[in-house]
């Protein structure tokens, strides 16, 4: 089997082996990231946070 490295400019993915989720993380923010059991609900849930940064923000200063 070949492994390809795909990559977005926006976010990137790794996995946490100790709580076995995927963790995807803004690329021009590191502060931003989201987690899920999978790669994509990790990425939707990045994607929600990315579009909504007020909302991120309040809950971080909460």
């Amino acid at each position: 089997m070949q492994l390809q490295n795909k990559t977005n400019n926006w976010y990137h993915v790794s996995l946490d082996t100790q709580t076995q989720k995927f963790i995807a993380t803004a690329t021009n923010n590191e502060k931003i990231s989201a987690s899920g059991v999978t790669i994509e609900q990790a990425v939707q849930k990045l994607t929600f946070k990315v579009k909504q940064p007020n909302r991120a923000n309040k809950q971080q200063l909460a």
